[in-house]
């Protein structure tokens, strides 16, 4: 029987130049393919998350953000190697390019086959990450809120828990990074006290490998990783977003899902550049008028200043769904011009018993509504993994599709005109 073949090799490049990638292409055409990677820096340390490259190139030469995209991906991805590309007719480009931190510098004036040597040279000479798991190219997902208590946070704490249960077996890690407000309230759902939150995790991303990670993050009895936003919210204030992105992005390698609850973080700047990171985002939002106006708010805030439909990514789940408060989920979504992701039901008191016993509804109780309707929502997530999809998660999202059919109205009669679009 004849060994598996090798996956093969990636290089990822950033530059605005389709011409220049081409001529990359075919100076590395016998080591492997080249990919267009985006020339922000968000975008671009989410892209190296996303295909492992061997080897990433900056074209230092067209590009005004070179630097900014080199140091980015060096503090999300120390161990891949970057290559700059430019011209050693002008010094600007290289001098740049060694500020930057680069691996190496490549003269696109130069032959082709001194690209391939570099290439091949830091291919061999690539040492993997002490402890890091090489196979972990993991998801991100954010969670947004329509407002304060829509319920994010008892969102988040099940739904994490409920998908690191799920890949146990698997041997797949989660994380749930609490960023949202009021600060730290998933480790009062979990019962969990956490050391190390999200800004020393930033401080610490030079530090990052196997061991780190499994003894400096808390963890649930599930096996699930947790950190919040500090309790002086002022030491948020000592990291920029760029930084707190490329955390998001390395913790990538160490964990096959990420749960980012964003609710009521106030500045759309960092929710927008970690939307651009992410790779699914829900918006949730109660089945009433109040939530629905915020919520359009919210997307309002987040949408580019040229564009008219919501940022890209970005799902709906409903939440406190009560059939008979005669508000439709599906017009809801219509309304929001948002894809509607699922529907979660009113089930206050059941939460509440589970919380002040410390313990989740998903853990106590899986036969109740609310965790009923959670299946669906967990196996889209681990779909995203490569699962296949199992006949457990049809059941419940059936069901939330009749409760909204049963509560079918028009949305626009119960909204205010002025937010009626013309």
């Amino acid at each position: 029987m004849s060994a598996a073949a090798a996956p093969p090799t990636r290089f990822l490049c950033a530059s605005p130049d389709a011409a220049r990638r081409d001529w990359l292409q075919r100076a590395l055409a016998d080591a492997g393919a080249v990919e267009a990677a985006p020339c922000d820096a968000a975008g671009f340390v989410a892209r190296i998350g996303e295909s492992a490259p061997a080897i990433v190139f900056v074209d230092f030469s067209t590009s005004a953000g070179a630097s900014t995209l080199a140091h980015a991906a060096r503090d999300a991805f120390p161990n891949v190697p970057i290559v700059a590309l430019g011209t050693l007719a002008t010094p600007a480009p290289a001098l740049a390019a060694l500020r930057a931190g680069v691996r190496d510098f490549i003269d696109i004036g130069g032959p082709g086959d001194d690209v391939l040597a570099i290439a091949q040279r830091l291919i061999d000479e690539r040492p993997l990450a002490r402890g890091e798991p090489p196979s972990r190219h993991g998801k991100l997902t954010v969670l947004l809120g329509a407002r304060v208590g829509v319920g994010v946070s008892t969102l988040a704490a099940n739904l994490a828990v409920s998908l690191q249960r799920r890949g146990t077996r698997a041997g797949r890690a989660m994380a749930l990074l609490d960023l949202g407000l009021p600060a730290a309230d998933s480790a009062l759902l979990l019962d969990m006290r956490c050391e190390l939150h999200f800004v020393d995790a930033v401080r610490n991303l030079r530090r990052f490998d196997d061991t780190f990670v499994n003894t400096a993050f808390a963890r649930h009895a599930s096996g699930l990783a947790l950190t919040t936003l500090p309790a002086d919210l002022a030491e948020m204030r000592a990291i920029s977003f760029a930084s707190a992105v490329s955390t998001l992005n390395r913790l990538r390698a160490y964990f096959d899902h990420q749960i980012v609850d964003l609710c009521g973080f106030s500045n759309t700047e960092f929710v927008g550049e970690t939307l651009q990171a992410a790779d699914e985002a829900w918006l949730v939002c109660d089945a009433n008028v109040a939530s629905a106006v915020s919520a359009m708010a919210l997307l309002d805030a987040l949408r580019p200043a040229d564009e008219d439909t919501p940022p890209a990514k970005i799902g709906l789940v409903v939440n406190k769904f009560d059939a008979a408060l005669n508000f439709g989920a599906d017009q809801l979504a219509r309304r929001l011009d948002l894809p509607l992701v699922g529907v979660l039901p009113e089930r206050a008191q059941a939460l509440g018993r589970a919380v002040n016993q410390g313990r989740l509804l998903a853990d106590c109780a899986e036969r109740d509504p609310y965790v009923r309707a959670l299946a669906p929502l967990v196996a889209r997530l681990a779909r995203l993994h490569g699962e296949l999809p199992d006949e457990a998660a049809h059941e419940p999202k059936a069901r939330g599709g009749r409760l909204s059919a049963r509560a079918a109205i028009n949305v626009a009669h119960l909204l205010p005109n002025f937010l009626r679009r013309s």
